[in-house]
């Protein structure tokens, strides 16, 4: 029973201090005469919100989108790069560096050359959060299909097990608390991707909001778009940290994939 309340309240405690930080900045604001087109008190930004419900749900799903595709592409070119890796040398020592030296570029430099190679659709912007989001998934799924105890390998090697065999059995299953650790980072990930492709070329989305709202000098549409982004990222977060839960309970139990 003493374990369960505690682990209640160690979750309860980043909500709480939280909701303490919405209470001192409501209470600052009250206190201090801060005009609202600088600094919106919390409860301005909620009534912002509920203001326009329908065009938030709009561009909220417009976001969430983009954020669902690209991040799902990143997952899919994220794990076969990583398999590809793990299993030749060639691409190790070519690949890896080439990927490494792509991510010292800023994607949001580059979104515009993809907007005008891909036109201002969805495509540019899927790329562009598949960039963002790729990484991660490919370098934690690489680490994950290369750290397996080589005594192991040679064990089943010599019961003539097959390579296919190996790989399902044994170097993928290890493999998977580090795919997860890669996706949780990269979700998140995703959110900013979108974000930054909305900013480059889109009439709809929650970044193309924050970018219009700021040039009409609506803070607090600026503000409630980046409330909804929080909100996004942290469900998102939420969703793929308990799938780990529930699909790998034996990695979860000994804290593996932990971030």
């Amino acid at each position: 029973m003493r374990p369960a309340i505690a682990k209640l309240v160690d979750r309860a405690v980043p909500f709480v201090f939280f909701m303490v930080l919405l209470a001192a900045w409501q209470l600052a604001l009250q206190i201090f005469p801060v005009p609202s087109f600088i600094l919106p008190a919390p409860s301005q930004i909620v009534s912002r919100i509920a203001d326009s419900p329908g065009r938030m749900v709009v561009h909220s799903l417009a976001t969430l989108r983009e954020v669902i595709v690209g991040f799902g592409l990143a997952l899919g070119g994220g794990v076969l790069l990583a398999v590809m890796t793990a299993h030749s040398q060639l691409l190790a020592r070519t690949l890896y560096p080439l990927l490494v030296v792509t991510q010292t570029i800023p994607t949001v430099a580059i979104a515009p050359v993809l907007v005008i190679w891909f036109g201002p659709g969805d495509t540019a912007r899927f790329i562009v959060v598949f960039l963002i989001a790729f990484f991660p998934i490919f370098v934690n799924t690489t680490a994950g299909l290369l750290r397996v105890d080589e005594d192991l390998i040679d064990l089943v090697r010599g019961l003539n097990a097959p390579p296919w065999k190996i790989f399902t059995k044994i170097r993928f299953p290890n493999a998977l608390p580090h795919l997860f650790t890669g996706m949780r980072v990269s979700i998140v990930l995703a959110v900013i991707g979108a974000v930054v492709s909305e900013f480059v070329a889109a009439n709809e989305g929650l970044g193309y909001l924050v970018f219009s709202a700021a040039t009409n000098m609506d803070t607090r549409l600026v503000f409630a778009a980046v409330v909804l982004l929080a909100t996004m990222g942290i469900i998102l977060f939420q969703v793929v940290r308990l799938t780990q839960a529930w699909t790998l309970p034996w990695a979860s139990a000994a804290g593996q994939g932990d971030a």
